[in-house]
């Protein structure tokens, strides 16, 4: 009779270790929405064609991320810092109109230097 007695009291406590290590691995194991990545970068596809096509741009970019919309220029090394300027705030007051909501950062690079930085509120 006192071995049923211990059998029973073995097999609930193996039991009670084994769910209490699943609920630990449970707590352990990290959330499916912690992994995902928020706020990845999407691209206008539109006026990023646009900005490559603009006179003395060799590559550009237009994409919105983290309620930011973002322009990259890289111009050709003829370019004066005049043009860049005038070219990177044309491409800001376009951004500006297309996301209304979002704050709007233009760079125009010429050279790995940043030539010029205009961001709308």
């Amino acid at each position: 009779m006192k071995l049923k007695i211990w059998i029973s009291l073995f097999l609930v406590l193996l039991l009670a270790v084994g769910c209490s290590a699943n609920e630990e691995k449970k707590a352990n194991e990290p959330k499916k929405e912690e992994t995902t990545v928020k706020n990845e970068p999407k691209q206008n596809k539109e006026l990023t064609e646009k900005v490559k096509e603009e006179k003395g741009v060799l590559n550009g970019q237009v994409y919105t991320q983290n309620d930011m919309a973002v322009g990259t220029l890289v111009l050709n090394k003829k370019v004066s810092d005049e043009d860049a300027k005038k070219l990177a705030e044309k491409y800001a007051k376009e951004l500006k109109e297309e996301y209304k909501d979002m704050k709007v950062n233009v760079q125009a690079v010429r050279g790995g230097k940043n030539i010029a930085n205009v961001t709308l509120e």
